[in-house]
């Protein structure tokens, strides 16, 4: 499920059973975010000359290596497949550099949809035979299809994306507001991943709440969306950005951040020849640690190294523009999450879940597999590698804690979703959350707030007001109710959420049910009311 390539498993929209009502959440990333327009095979053309190929028989099409170099002169090669992805152009540098010379072994590059180039117009699924069958070594990827292919390890992060992917819509206030609409989306790819997270986080049913459309390439889905073919669509810059001359951002990765890129090193290059795969990520490193302290100098090189309609870098400032919606992962930002990797297999996990309630079977590997700490814990050693500046958008939130005290006030936070789990028990006449009220928000809001930087949670909490007449007082049931939404928020808050992130408020029951001792009536006014909402959207 490589970022730009797409295999059309749109049947995906049909085939989604109502399951994802009960997909289980636990807490948090594929295509290019800043990069050009990726250069696909549209649906009315031939397929590219392999793509007939059984997964197993897949050739690679030739690698790029860097000029001058000769690859007989006994030094490994190793080899990895990229999409045109600015964070991803680490790639080219290493060449530019010679930091592969350098550590001993030959990088080649092969460039997923190279333009005017059918032969690298590859499919996921034989961009993942070939990592798999180890004839490339490593494949730059997001999580969420690693999750789910199992066809390498994770060995590095390259990214978050931070504003380049997202749904933008016509007419939507919120996500639930999605119901009933027609939503285009690139098929068999980060952007379907955003639509079923999406959809999940509303409990919107992806088969019968509303109409899937995919399409095979971003521009195909845009143009559709502005020609009033759909009512929302999911996509990647820069095609995203052009949904923007008829339609607004109802929610980015700026604000939930699931597309988080990655280093997939294939399992036999791991097991068969570990110290390349050490001596290719201390190049990686390099590369990025000159990339962070010469920006400039870096989009020079890449203007050099060519194929400039397929980077879309034609002059020095336009990879540092590319990257400023793109949170790079640094090497002090990988060490801090290869020491415990737990935030990845999160993801991961989640990523298996929303997939699985779209009709798509994951590997059986334990996630914890899937991810290898050692190559980066190993290049964290040496000092050289770590960059004295930081990356043009310093905001990789995995393990970081931003400020955002008063960042959100009731008065100008605009709702994003109402979530559908607002029905919470508590020990009797009590303001102390039950175990299954406490599973209820693992799974519907854990999740949500702990993927994203940008959203925020109103917590309204609301009591029944039970008579006779004269029991209670109007602030006693207010405080109550206020109470009910602060254990609401203590909990929270106990798994890690920053308290900052929460707006929290009571109501009354309506008037009728004042003083009642209508027990049904009673039910009805016990709940707590929880509202993703955002500043600036």
């Amino acid at each position: 499920m490589n970022r730009t390539r797409t295999l059309f498993f749109v049947i995906v929209g049909l085939a989604i059973v109502a399951v994802l009502a009960g997909v289980v959440f636990n807490s948090v990333t594929g295509r290019p975010v800043n990069p050009p327009a990726p250069t696909l095979v549209p649906t009315d053309a031939p397929p590219a000359a392999n793509a007939t190929l059984l997964p197993a028989d897949v050739k690679s099409p030739p690698p790029l290596f860097g000029p001058g170099i000769n690859t007989s002169d006994g030094k490994p090669t190793y080899i990895c497949g990229t999409d045109a992805f600015a964070s991803y152009l680490t790639l080219a540098l290493v060449q530019t550099q010679k930091l592969d010379v350098a550590n001993g072994f030959h990088l080649g590059i092969v460039p997923l949809q190279l333009t005017n180039k059918p032969e690298y117009a590859l499919s996921s699924d034989q961009s993942n035979a070939l990592i798999t069958n180890g004839k490339w070594d490593c494949l730059l990827d997001t999580a969420d299809s690693t999750s789910i292919t199992g066809y390498g390890a994770i060995t590095a992060i390259v990214d978050e994306s931070a504003g380049g992917d997202g749904m933008y819509a016509h007419n939507i206030a919120t996500l639930n507001d999605l119901k009933g609409k027609r939503i285009g989306f690139v098929s068999d790819s980060s952007a379907a991943y955003y639509v079923y997270y999406v959809l999940s986080v509303a409990r919107l049913n992806p088969k019968f709440d509303v109409t899937l459309m995919p399409y095979d390439t971003p521009d195909a889905a845009v143009a559709a969306f502005n020609d009033g073919k759909l009512d929302a669509v999911s996509a990647w810059d820069p095609q995203l950005s052009r949904a923007s001359k008829t339609g607004t951002p109802l929610i980015t990765t700026k604000q939930l951040r699931l597309v988080l890129d990655t280093l997939a090193t294939s399992k036999k290059a791991i097991a068969e020849r570990p110290q390349v795969v050490q001596a290719f990520h201390t190049a990686w490193f390099a590369a990025l640690k000159f990339a962070v302290e010469n920006p400039d100098l870096a989009g020079q090189q890449l203007v050099s190294w060519g194929n400039n309609d397929w980077t879309d870098v034609h002059k020095p400032g336009d990879l540092s523009a590319q990257l400023q919606r793109i949170a790079q992962a640094d090497l002090s930002a990988n060490t801090f999450v290869m020491r415990d990797p737990t935030p990845i297999y999160n993801r991961m996990t989640i990523a298996r879940r929303v997939w699985a309630s779209a009709g798509k079977q994951s590997t059986t590997d334990k996630v914890e597999d899937l991810v290898d700490p050692r190559f980066v814990l190993q290049a964290a050693q040496n000092s050289a590698l770590k960059s004295n500046a930081r990356p043009t958008n310093d905001t990789f939130s995995i393990g970081a804690k931003f400020d955002i005290s008063g960042a959100a006030k009731a008065e100008d936070a605009a709702t994003l979703a109402v979530l559908p789990c607002r029905r919470f028990t508590f020990l009797p006449e009590s303001t102390t959350l039950t175990l299954e009220s406490r599973r209820i928000l693992d799974d519907c809001v854990v999740p949500t707030l702990q993927q994203s930087v940008g959203l925020f949670l109103k917590v309204k909490g609301s009591s029944a007001w039970p008579g006779p007449k004269g029991t209670f007082t109007k602030d006693q049931i207010l405080e109550f109710s206020k109470a009910r939404a602060q254990s609401v928020v203590d909990y929270l808050a106990s798994l890690g959420v920053d308290r900052a992130r929460f707006l929290v408020d009571a109501t009354l029951p309506p008037q009728e049910h004042w003083e009642t001792e209508d027990a049904d009536k009673q039910a009805e006014d016990r709940f707590v009311e929880m509202t993703l909402v955002t500043v600036g959207r």
